[in-house]
Parts: C-alpha cells; sequence; structure tokens
C-alpha cells in the first residue's frame, strides 16, 4: 500500500495535486484519489476492508514497498524484485495463511530443477524474512519454512593466480595504457572489489599519511555504499603510492579511474573485465602455457589475501584490509590457502615439560650435570 502525490497543469492553466492510495484486495489492485492528503484514519477505514488473508502477491509487493524500503539497500531490494518477478509466479495462487510448508517444500524441489543451489538458497532466505515479516504485524502465526534448510552447496576453493602467474600479470599490464595497469594493481595491491575501485575518488586518497578510504562502491550503474556499510581505511604500499602519483598528474576530473569516453563518467566494469583484464590474462596464458579461462579480476582480490596469509600476516590484519565483518568470514574464504608448519608445531610441543619423574639414562645425567652432580 502506498499514497502517490501528484500534480498536473491543466489546459486553463490551473493546477491540479491529487493524491492516489494504491492498494490489493483479495489479489486485485486497487486505487482510491483524494483531493488532500489522507489522514491516518482515513487509511485505517480502507485497510479494515482489506482480507486479512491476502494473495501472496499483495504481500509480498506491500513487504518490498514498505519494509524492505526501510531496511534494505537498494542493490537488495533489486535482486528481490527480479526474484518475485522471475521465480515467485508459482506462488501467487496461494493466500498467505494457506500456504503450508509442504507447498514450499514443493516449490524449492521445483527451483533446483531450473536454477542453481545458490540462487535457490537466496530465494529461499529471501522467503524466510518475508514471513517472519508477516509473523511479526500478526498476519500469520507461524513462519512455514522456519525448518526449511538450505540446499548443500559444493565448497569450491577460491581461484587466486600463484607467484609466478601474478609476476606475469604485472609485467604484462603494464605493456597497457597507463590508467589500465594502474586499476589492476590497485585492485591486486589494495585487495578491492572490481566495485570499490571503480567508484574511487581523488578525495580518497591521503597522499601524506599514504591511506586509502574505501567507502563507496559502483555497482549496477549507480554509487551505492560498501557491501557492509562500512568504511574502511587501509594503508596503500610504497609501490602503488608512486603509480598514483603519476596518475594524479594526469587527472581529468574526481574519479580516480575516469571513462575515456565522458569526463567525469565511472568507467564501464563489463569493458575492464572483457576487454583490459581478459587481454592480460591472454598474454599471461600464452608465456605461461596455462589455461586460466576462470580467472576473474574479483581473483586479484583473493590472490592479494592469500598472498598475505601464506606469508604469515595475521588474519586479523588481512580480514580488515578485506573489509570483511569478521574474522570468520575470512577464514571460511581462505582457510585451504592457511599456511600448516606441522614440524614447528612438533617441535613447540616437543619443548613443553611434561613434568614426568621416569626419563632416560642421558636426560638424567643431563640433569644431574647442570645440578652440579659430578658423574662418574
Amino acid at each position: 500500500m502506498s499514497v502517490r502525490k501528484r500534480t498536473w497543469k491543466n489546459k486553463d492553466g490551473s493546477i491540479t495535486t491529487r493524491y492516489l492510495y494504491d492498494y490489493f484486495s483479495n489479489g486485485t489492485r486497487k486505487r482510491i484519489s483524494f483531493d488532500h492528503k489522507p489522514t491516518i484514519k482515513e487509511l485505517a477505514q480502507i485497510e479494515d476492508t482489506v482480507s486479512k488473508n491476502p494473495y501472496f502477491k499483495e504481500a509480498i509487493n506491500e513487504y518490498l514497498n514498505t519494509h524492505c524500503k526501510l531496511h534494505c539497500k537498494d542493490s537488495t531490494i533489486e535482486t528481490y524484485r527480479n526474484y518475485t518477478d522471475v521465480a515467485l509466479k508459482p506462488l501467487y495462487i496461494y493466500k498467505v495463511k494457506d500456504f503450508k510448508r509442504q507447498h514450499a517444500e514443493r516449490y524449492i524441489l521445483n527451483l533446483l530443477e531450473s536454477y542453481s543451489p545458490k540462487t535457490v538458497n537466496n530465494i529461499l532466505t529471501y522467503l524466510k524474512s518475508f514471513f517472519n515479516y508477516l509473523l511479526e504485524i500478526k498476519i500469520i502465526s507461524e513462519n512455514p519454512i522456519k525448518k526449511i534448510k538450505a540446499a548443500k552447496l559444493k565448497k569450491s576453493e577460491v581461484k587466486a593466480l600463484t607467484y609466478e602467474q601474478m609476476q606475469s600479470f604485472i609485467k604484462h599490464a603494464k605493456n597497457k595504457p597507463f590508467w589500465v595497469y594502474v586499476f589492476f594493481m590497485t585492485i591486486l595491491k589494495q585487495g578491492l572489489r572490481i566495485s570499490e575501485c571503480i567508484a574511487l575518488e581523488w578525495s580518497d586518497i591521503d597522499f601524506k599519511k599514504q591511506k586509502m578510504s574505501i567507502n563507496k562502491q559502483y555497482y549496477r550503474y549507480r554509487i551505492t555504499p560498501t557491501k557492509n556499510y562500512e568504511t574502511r581505511i587501509i594503508d596503500i604500499p610504497d609501490s602503488l603510492l608512486e603509480l598514483l602519483k603519476k596518475l594524479y598528474k594526469t587527472k581529468t576530473s574526481e574519479l580516480l579511474f575516469n571513462s575515456t569516453l565522458i569526463n567525469g563518467k565511472h568507467v564501464n566494469v563489463n569493458n575492464m573485465r572483457e576487454r583490459h583484464f581478459r587481454s592480460i590474462i591472454n598474454e599471461v596464458e600464452e608465456e605461461l602455457d596455462l589455461d586460466l579461462d576462470d580467472i576473474t579480476p574479483h581473483c586479484l582480490r583473493h590472490t592479494h589475501a592469500t598472498y598475505l596469509l601464506q606469508n604469515g600476516v595475521p588474519v586479523i590484519a588481512v580480514s580488515r584490509r578485506l573489509g570483511h565483518r569478521d574474522c570468520k568470514t575470512t577464514l571460511n574464504i581462505y582457510n585451504h590457502c592457511m599456511p600448516t608448519d606441522n614440524e614447528k608445531i612438533i617441535n613447540l610441543l616437543n619443548s613443553i615439560s611434561t613434568g614426568t619423574k621416569t626419563g632416560t639414562k642421558k636426560t638424567k645425567t643431563l640433569a644431574r650435570q647442570r645440578r652440579g652432580v659430578r658423574v662418574v
């Protein structure tokens, strides 16, 4: 349900303003027009006529237009709308109070025939939050899909470049336009998402303190908050700082990476992936005689994290650079590449005294010598 204000100019020059109230009743969309802004009492009188057991379609649209607008990012709402338009139509035949667990299970099984388990799990999460919302506003008395478990996913290791592949990538990136080279070095050396790199502005760079502020991303052709809504400030290595200073001398807009076609416009993400990045990877493949078709720009972020972890950088430090909510996320993603020094573990454990009275003749002799006892 929503109230929209509409104002238009008539042929005689007069101005007309109307307030349109859209709502659903028994699966049918209805509209009432007011010549004044409707009061809470007037809206309540209309809502009293609305079914207390709405159809799925009207309830899900209400959820998107009210609750989600207040509590979700624009990108999340857009994803939910896509799920609603494409995947939820089979549920429109149900009224929400009549929707049972067995209906949900059959629906999920049908989804698994057409969509990947990950997508199905995302839809399931969306539906669970929707039914929790209905539970909170007391439309239903229990969540019918609360106990439905997510589909099992095949655990796949992150794709990262080896040290040799990374060096080859850097070598071939240097032969590209300078700004392209700096773009991919920024992702690699700062561990950024490609959307965060595209959104960077010169105001995000503190050359004196050698810091970079990651506070936004360019996602689906607009600026949005970072993935976890938080700002992270990370150090810039000397080698990258010199590249950024050189790039700054060619500055034409507030953006670090400006579109070559329109000044002040962000670079196109598909162009960076399919044209520039793929061109570099093709040259790496040719040089090293490898197949790297599954390597994407995001793998540079994985390479950044993997390289640091394998060289002993603490997980908490890597987690902060990546902008993860906590170390658990970092460990879940990169656990397979954490170094394991079994020999060091055993040596440390062997160094712990057990406190037992027994021992070899050699160790007893050494102990007596340390106490100053003459050994014959």
